[in-house]
């Protein structure tokens, strides 16, 4: 006697056609049912993430930032590369200029000597000041305008900088710097001293009383190593980076010669005046020089001229 069938086995057989195979039945969906979204990348690490990948400036980062956050939030795309790209297309429409760009010029700038990047910089804070200026200021506006070029860039010969300014003081190198009365213009291509009657000697570093006195010997050495004249007078000082010697090149016809007294002065800085080859000037001082140099320690030094023709102003 066979077992009664159970409920499901009911069911199956009732889905079975006359042939003895099994239908299939419609099978209805929830309507209106959706699965909740992934959840992003929180605010935080997103811009922990814009912050490493970008090196923007703060500035930059209120400008910009939270627009680059939620676009790569949404792209949940946080390679480097992709945030870098983001970021210099948003800043290209919100700040007129490309920070990723300025941040690698920042970066150079910073590896620059001192005076390459001083006239660097200053070229660049003429096109986009926000950009490579010490004082930035947030963005306000969707495009910034281009800064108009200075004519006459302060320190230019048409638009000489004071000794007393605080850039000078604190070492700033220009072209051309009024001190104590005359107008003193650096030695570059472009300018030709005529027949200087004054010196102005500037460092890369802050130079002690022992170093002006040093640099200011080894001075007239260069000076009458070239020309039968005199030497400088004592030193001036007019920053803590710089000084002045009065001297009038126009006797032993220094002041033509004066490229050659521009490679005496750098060489002797490093080496010391040359070695004496007798005792002339005195026992034991064969095998000696008049006047040491810095060695290793040697400033670089700008030499200015208070007469000077400039072609490049």
């Amino acid at each position: 006697m066979s077992k009664p069938m159970t409920q499901a086995q009911q069911e199956q057989q009732h889905n079975r056609d006359t042939g003895g195979r099994y239908t299939t039945k419609p099978h209805s969906e929830a309507q209106g049912v959706q699965l909740p979204p992934l959840e992003l990348v929180s605010d935080e690490a997103a811009t922990h993430a814009v912050h490493d990948a970008t090196a923007m400036t703060e500035p930059e980062l209120e400008a910009i930032g939270p627009e680059v956050v939620e676009t790569i939030k949404h792209t949940r795309n946080f390679t480097p590369q992709h945030i870098r790209a983001v970021a210099s297309q948003i800043g290209h429409q919100r700040l007129g200029y490309d920070p990723i760009g300025a941040s690698a010029i920042r970066n150079a700038l910073s590896q620059m000597e001192p005076e390459a990047a001083h006239y660097a910089r200053n070229f660049l804070n003429q096109r986009h000041p926000q950009a490579f200026s010490d004082q930035q200021s947030t963005v306000q506006q969707p495009a910034a305008q281009p800064a108009p070029e200075l004519e006459h860039p302060l320190g230019s010969p048409d638009n000489p900088i004071s000794a007393t300014s605080d850039a000078v003081q604190t070492g700033e190198v220009f072209d051309t710097v009024v001190s104590k009365g005359r107008t003193y213009h650096r030695a570059r291509e472009g300018m030709a001293p005529m027949e200087p009657q004054a010196v102005r000697l500037q460092a890369d570093q802050e130079l002690t009383d022992d170093d002006v006195m040093k640099v200011a010997q080894i001075t007239g050495y260069s000076l009458r190593s070239v020309g039968h004249g005199e030497g400088a007078s004592d030193p001036v000082r007019d920053s803590p980076y710089s000084f002045i010697l009065y001297n009038d090149t126009t006797k032993g016809d220094q002041y033509k010669r004066l490229d050659r007294f521009q490679s005496l002065l750098h060489t002797y800085v490093h080496q010391g005046t040359p070695i004496r080859s007798s005792n002339k000037k005195g026992p034991g001082t064969e095998g000696t020089r008049k006047i040491e140099g810095f060695g290793r320690q040697a400033p670089q030094l700008e030499i200015y001229y208070d007469d000077a023709e400039v072609f490049d102003g």
